[in-house]
């Protein structure tokens, strides 16, 4: 589940990629023959448009691979490429390198890797992040000139620890890491920044045996020190996602997807830079996958929702917008009649998640994710292709 990102590296990209406003719906085939599925795990924003990455897969969904896709200003697709990495396990995040360069935080299966990536993102290189041997990456945050990772860590007997792991944010290369939970058996989920230099961490405390778990919060600083703990948030132990985003006043919001006996059902809070809850609302019949914080102060929500037709239960992207004070100014779904289903030629549906998302400076959204659809040639078969929803400010899209 990726959202939001802070974009202080990105401030100088934005001024360049006013032309990205448009707004539509773009979908990108994958061209490779083997590795036709995938899943968009972050976006980002360069010179010359966006770079997606992906974490493919074959037809089985195994043998996954990473996937790097970039788009020029006009959502054109200019270069798509595939790399196998031994063991790979997961695909988490990119970041831009202040020096032009990209670096993907990646899982094996047995420590994550680093992997280094010229501008031309034709050379991929490998490092092994030292150490940290059982060690699951989750999420990044960009503070100044450190890019803050935040990790899960397998203990003995089955309790995990959240770890933090500061890199240089000019060339990647790590600086040192740190277990920063005050107690046995938590794990994390997101990290986010604010705008006082700190971070917020998101994450699970689990009882003893494992079974459930609480959502829980770290403000640390830039060394990884503890500025406060909350698990103030009243959840029920059957919520099966998380994410955050923390607005320029430093307000935490926080989404939990829940399953409820009327369907699934995403619930959203607002707390205070303190950690403590101020309000709360429920979107029904929608599964977040992120949250971002918009520069207008409204809240960007997004995922998908189940949509039945005369054939088929599938599922479709979806997004809401609200104000700061959880009012809903915007709920919009794809359709039938939207891309790719307008282009087919097959009677059939396809289904679409959003799962990674950015505002460029003009305040137009962009949101990337995943759709379902036939190959070529095939009304049964299908795979997992690339899609890019752009709104405009109000959330329109067409």
């Amino acid at each position: 589940m990726k959202g939001a990102k802070p974009l202080m590296l990105l401030s100088a990209t934005l001024l360049t990629i006013n032309a990205l406003a448009q707004q539509g719906i773009f979908y990108y085939v994958n061209t490779n023959a083997e590795l036709i599925n995938s899943k968009t795990t972050d976006v980002v924003l360069n010179d010359n448009g966006i770079v997606i990455l992906n974490e493919c897969s074959d037809a089985k969904y195994e043998n996954p691979a990473v996937q790097l896709i970039e788009l020029n200003k006009s959502f054109i697709k200019t270069s798509e490429n595939i790399v196998k990495i031994n063991g790979l396990s997961s695909v988490n995040t990119i970041t831009r390198y202040t020096d032009g360069n990209y670096g993907i935080l990646a899982n094996e299966v047995e420590c994550p890797v680093r992997l280094n990536v010229s501008g031309s993102y034709k050379e991929m290189s490998q490092s092994p992040i030292l150490d940290q041997k059982n060690e699951y990456i989750v999420d990044r945050a960009v503070v100044g000139k450190q890019i803050l990772v935040v990790s899960t860590q397998s203990e003995v007997k089955g309790k995990y620890a959240i770890v933090l792991s500061s890199f240089d944010v000019e060339s990647g290369e790590k600086q040192w890491s740190k277990v920063v939970s005050s107690e046995t058996n938590e794990s994390a989920d997101a990290i986010a920044a604010d705008n006082d230099g700190n971070v917020v961490v998101l994450g699970r405390k689990y009882n003893d045996s494992g079974t459930e778990y609480i959502p829980i919060f770290y403000k640390l600083d830039t060394k990884g020190g503890i500025v406060w703990k909350k698990s103030s948030v009243d959840m029920p132990s059957n919520f099966y996602s998380q994410n955050m985003a923390i607005s320029k006043n430093n307000e935490i919001f926080y989404a939990c997807g829940l399953t409820q006996r009327s369907g699934l059902q995403t619930k959203l809070y607002k707390l205070d830079a303190n950690g403590n809850t101020k309000r709360s609302v429920s979107i029904i019949e929608f599964t977040g996958n992120g949250v971002l914080s918009l520069s207008s102060g409204k809240i960007l929500l997004y995922g998908s929702r189940f949509y039945t037709d005369v054939k088929q239960v599938v599922t479709k992207g979806a997004y809401v917008i609200l104000d700061s004070d959880l009012n809903e100014l915007s709920n919009k779904s794809l359709s039938v009649n939207d891309k790719p289903d307008a282009d087919f030629k097959y009677s059939t549906t396809s289904s679409s998640d959003l799962q990674a998302a950015l505002e460029l400076e003009s305040g137009s959204i962009v949101m990337v994710g995943k759709v379902t659809m036939p190959q070529a040639g095939s009304s049964t078969e299908k795979q997992n292709n690339t899609i890019v929803v752009v709104a405009d400010i109000y959330g329109n899209y067409k």
